[in-house]
């Protein structure tokens, strides 16, 4: 694993390329204002501003002696964004604007709360500074000023938001760190399963041969069975050990009776046989004449033993299991070959089984990844649903009236939320689905008045002035059995997809009756279209078509995927670049017993739609 220093030195090329990046976001934004002629922003000093950003970053990755003293490069580069986001708005914006623009201190807050407690005070505090010197900047130091809301209040959300930063960074590191540590433990174990297996050819086909399944019980009875084949043996068992009660039990053994597989069901005490105690200490135990013929009789059947010989299976250092292979006829030369053979077998057995227990391991540390993401989701959604519904009451004049230009702020801020609050709620919806929390609620319904509804219910900001939305319902559509909220979901995030890749032109929303008898939902558009390599992935989960634009995380297809799916029916993509693409999606008209996978071929009803 990676020192925390190292951590840093990433984390400051990272911080680099995300001012290259803000910085130039501000001089678009700037350019836009100024080309809308909204607001009092002047252009130039923004831009000297931006520029300055634009050295630091450049000093910062063209100088490698500063990866040297990683800490100290972060907090000067940190104060100078600060320094930066204060002498940019002072000089640049007055008023409103001004204290709009107070958010980005957000951009310098978030990195250093994620990097330590401290460090994250200290720029909240820093934040703070500089919010209260631009106001007396301002407007002079007024008496009882500096107790007013617009003096509170950026304060209090940017140690707010350093707080939940810290909580947050909490979390990741553990998970981060329980993941590496597991990654690591698996490339170890994967290195010595390789060195292993080339020591010679017959220990390599038996590495392939456990190598082949993790699933435990399938294991234990493969090394069983593979020690056997290999060693050309009498009878062979495989034994685990309980370290903390003392106790070992039998999981596999060749040719079992109906005795041995009583016995198997016991727990016997490591003390009543003696070579399972001396295997703590050494790997190998081999037992010949009267100790072999005292092997416990689990299926020994066809006579007594010669010779017996256990080898250890270690865990940390622990006993956790052993194997024993039995022959009634074996030579000295031949013994020793058997015992340097299994125990190569052993430490392939024990790797094996190490990584069988390692993969349960990560399962279920996916499975509280799936939690936490589900978790943070969740707080995320909760104060962003505050925030919208503040920002509506704004608009509605409930905090007395505003003017054009804060109207236009708004909305764009209003807009942007509500982006945000679709991804968050896109990743709940995966979230539960890979968790199997998405319940499936099926009623009959009427699928025209369905899409009628989802039209109705479309956001404004979605599509441009110049395209148009069209249905094209057959008539007479008959009801469908199936879950309304999935199905609008999956209409919804077609729509949203075409429209974000249409600049001009129509998309099509249309419904009628395969030959089949099911239904079929078409999404067409006239925009770009997909290119040919790219239809196989697009249905990929964070997949999206380079150079496409958009915006988006890559969810909703895989997402429109997922749910077609769940409600049984299947999904297709036609698509011809240049002129447009098609997504269709075929349905049961009834609730089916069985789903049918999706498919990505063109579709039955096909004009064209693109992809996120």
């Amino acid at each position: 694993m990676r020192s925390g220093l190292d951590d840093l030195v990433t984390f400051n090329h990272w911080l680099c390329l995300t001012r290259l990046r803000a910085a130039g976001a501000v001089m678009l934004f700037t350019l836009g204002l100024a080309w809308l002629r909204v607001g009092n922003i002047s252009t130039p000093y923004a831009f000297a501003v931006c520029a300055g950003l634009f050295a630091v970053s450049g000093i910062g990755l063209s100088w490698p002696s500063l990866a040297r003293a990683p800490r100290l490069f972060f907090y000067l580069q940190s104060l100078a964004d600060l320094a930066a986001i204060t002498v940019g708005i002072g000089i640049s914006v007055h008023g409103l604007e001004a204290l709009l623009f107070r958010s980005i201190y957000a951009l310098v807050i978030v990195p250093a709360s994620l990097i330590s407690v401290p460090s994250g005070l200290v720029m909240a505090a820093a934040a703070t500074i500089g919010h209260e010197m631009l106001l007396v900047h301002e407007r002079g130091l007024i008496p009882g000023m500096l107790w007013g809301v617009e003096s509170l209040m950026p304060p209090f959300l940017f140690f707010l938001l350093a707080q939940q930063c810290f909580f947050y960074g909490a979390h990741l590191k553990r998970k981060n760190t329980a993941l590496a540590t597991l990654a690591d433990r698996l490339e170890e174990s994967r290195q010595r399963l390789g060195a292993e297996a080339r020591t010679s050819a017959a220990l390599l086909d038996v590495a392939r041969t456990l190598s082949s399944t993790l699933e435990a019980p399938e294991l234990l009875a493969r090394v069983n069975s593979t020690t056997r084949k290999q060693l050309g043996a009498d009878w062979s068992a495989t034994f685990l050990v309980d370290a903390e009660r003392g106790t070992f039990r039998l999981v596999a053994v060749t040719d079992a009776d109906g005795a041995s597989g009583e016995l198997a069901r016991l727990e016997l005490p490591v003390s009543g046989w003696a070579p399972v105690g001396r295997l703590a200490a050494q790997p190998l135990v081999v037992l010949t004449g009267a100790e072999a013929e005292r092997t416990p009789g689990f299926g020994t059947r066809g006579g007594p033993l010669s010779t017996t010989i256990l080898a250890a299976l270690y865990r940390e250092h622990v006993l956790v299991g052993f194997l024993a292979v039995g022959f009634r006829s074996l030579s000295l030369s031949e013994r020793e070959q058997a015992v340097e053979f299994l125990s190569g077998i052993a430490q392939h057995a024990t790797i094996v089984l190490r990584n069988a227990r390692l993969l349960e391991e990560v399962r279920l540390a996916s499975a509280m990844k799936s939690e936490f993401v589900g978790a943070v989701s969740h707080e995320l959604r909760s104060p962003l649903n505050v925030m919208l519904g503040y920002l509506e009451m704004t608009l509605d004049g409930a905090f007395g009236p505003i003017t054009a230009e804060q109207r236009h702020a708004l909305r764009r801020t209003q807009e942007q939320s509500l982006a945000l609050l679709e991804m968050i709620t896109a990743l709940l919806d995966m979230n539960r689905l890979e968790a199997g929390r998405l319940p499936l609620q099926r009623a009959r319904l009427s699928v025209a008045q369905l899409l009628e509804e989802v039209c109705q219910q479309l956001p404004e900001g979605w599509r441009r002035p110049e395209v148009q939305l069209r249905p094209a319902l057959a008539p007479g559509l008959p009801e469908i059995e199936t879950d309304a909220g999935k199905l609008k979901t999956v209409v919804r995030n077609l729509l949203h997809n075409a429209f974000k890749f249409t600049e001009r032109g129509h998309v099509t929303l249309g419904a009628g009756l395969t030959p089949a008898g099911d239904l079929a939902i078409t999404v067409a558009d006239t925009g770009c279209g997909i290119p040919s390599d790219a239809i196989h992935y697009i249905f990929d989960m964070f997949r999206q078509v380079p150079g496409s634009g958009g915006g988006g995380v890559g969810l909703g297809l895989h997402l429109v995927s997922r749910l077609v799916h769940v409600l049984g029916g299947t999904v297709s993509v036609a698509s011809e670049v240049g002129k447009g693409t098609c997504f269709t999606v075929i349905l049961p008209l009834a609730a089916a017993s069985g789903q049918r996978p999706s498919r990505r071929s063109p579709g039955p009803l096909a004009p064209s739609a693109d992809a996120a």
